[in-house]
């Protein structure tokens, strides 16, 4: 079903005391593709400062600047409007990276252990829905439980995590049950902050399934960025010279428009 998305991202951040020499790498302007038309995007950046547009290996997009002077904030607000319709998606190939463990979705004997007790189905899009299912049964989501270093192993012991935890434990299962699948970030229909899901290949195309809200993602998902996992391609890396702390406030709005 075709949708026309309006969206919104505001993100914020706070220093303790002004720091300088604050190089950053974005990856907050979604990129047109196969079921995902990009209409316009507007990036504004507080101190506003230029920055070069860029693409990494995995096809996201990056925004990358400098901030010299002493600053104690960094804001970045994101505004456009997509339509989503994945009757327009394509066959694509998938490359060997999706179906291997990555930095954080290695398989300990925990997680090893606990899906040969899954009965999973032959069919691939049957086998994709039931380890989702039983992702989403195992793990509790547990707001500021993990950190952004929390791997897949780490979560799964601990039973909790944030969406980006249920999506590197359903990718460490998924890939050792003989699927391909990555790791996505980006907006959901709503309001709130950013979210994570998956896309596992399924006869040739890449297909949204959100372990979190135990779903299949659909054209309410705005795609931002995929790679193997969360350290391929975080919305937002910088480093700054100073000693300072750092707080940071997300909002984000997808809308439907008629």
């Amino acid at each position: 079903m075709s949708r026309l998305l309006h969206f919104t991202y505001d993100i914020r951040l706070t220093f303790s005391a002004p720091v300088t020499r604050h190089a950053f790498v974005l990856r907050c302007i979604p990129s047109s593709l196969p079921g995902q038309q990009i209409l316009d995007a507007c990036l504004t950046l507080d101190p506003p400062v230029p920055f070069s547009i860029q693409r990494d290996s995995f096809g996201n997009l990056l925004q990358i600047g400098r901030i010299d002077a002493p600053h104690d904030h960094f804001c970045y607000s994101v505004r456009g409007s997509a339509r989503l319709d994945f009757s327009q998606r394509q066959l694509v190939r998938c490359s060997s990276l999706f179906r291997q463990p990555s930095a954080y979705t290695h398989l300990s004997p925990e997680l090893a252990g606990w899906l040969d007790t899954l009965s999973l189905p032959e069919q691939p899009r049957a086998r994709a829905w039931t380890l989702a299912e039983a992702v989403h049964d195992r793990l509790a989501y547990v707001s500021g439980a993990t950190g952004v270093a929390t791997t897949a192993a780490q979560a799964f012991h601990a039973g909790q995590g944030v969406c980006q935890d249920f999506a590197h434990v359903y990718l460490a299962l998924a890939r050792q049950a003989g699927l391909a699948a990555r790791y996505v970030n980006g907006l959901p229909e709503g309001e709130g902050a950013s979210h994570a899901w998956c896309e596992v290949w399924l006869d040739g195309v890449w297909t949204g399934i959100d372990p979190t809200r135990c779903r299949w993602a659909d054209e309410g998902y705005l795609h931002f960025n995929a790679g193997r996992d969360f350290g391929d391609c975080p919305i937002e890396r910088g480093v700054f010279l100073g000693a300072a702390s750092q707080t940071q406030t997300v909002f984000m709005r997808v809308s439907q428009q008629q």
